[in-house]
């Protein structure tokens, strides 16, 4: 039979064994953080922008649609990103810098892809087609060039008047994230 003491004593000691587990746990998890958020990525993964490119300059893209702002999307999530994943002064003007990011929007077209329970689409598929190439400002020599990037990016048609609301511009503030980050990888890791 155990008396009190003991039971008190066995607690406290399943206790202090739980709280240094869960101590050393915190400790692991924290160290885990610290090593992901600080930049930490295997040696040579990433490129790099070429030699001698020591600035980089990303004007607005030339837009040869009809969609409205959609060059300034697009520009504005490559900035962003180039800006976030390289250690170069980015511009967003193609004066006093080493190379320039020259971006043409060439086309953009939104189909149906689902129909709803009359004749009109219910979900959407919009496309854009873009042109990229990074060039040297000091000779104009072309460093990497991809003259037919394609992105696609669905969203939903409301079809009730008066909830409407168009999800093509949301969609295409996605798909410029995503051209971006695969531009800027496409870039780096050439």
């Amino acid at each position: 039979m155990r008396t009190a003491g003991e039971s008190i004593r066995r607690r406290k000691r399943s206790s202090h064994l739980e709280s240094k587990g869960c101590l050393a746990f915190l400790c692991l998890l924290s160290h885990f953080v610290v090593a992901t958020g600080c930049g930490y990525r295997v040696a040579g993964s990433v490129k790099g922008l070429p030699d001698g490119v020591h600035s980089l300059g990303i004007p607005t893209f030339r837009n040869s649609t009809n969609q409205y702002r959609l060059e300034q999307q697009i520009t504005q999530a490559v900035l962003k990103e180039f800006s976030e994943r390289t250690r170069v002064p980015v511009k967003s003007s193609s004066s006093g810098v080493d190379a320039v990011l020259l971006g043409e929007i060439r086309g953009v077209s939104s189909s149906p892809v689902t129909f709803g329970t009359d004749t009109f689409g219910s979900a959407f598929l919009v496309t854009v087609q873009i042109g990229v190439k990074l060039v040297r400002v000091a000779d104009a020599a072309v460093l990497w060039e991809n003259p037919d990037y394609l992105f696609r990016e669905r969203y939903v048609f409301n079809a009730k008047v008066t909830d409407f609301f168009s999800e093509e511009s949301p969609a295409l503030e996605r798909l410029a994230r995503e051209f971006a980050a695969t531009l800027t990888s496409a870039v780096l890791n050439r």
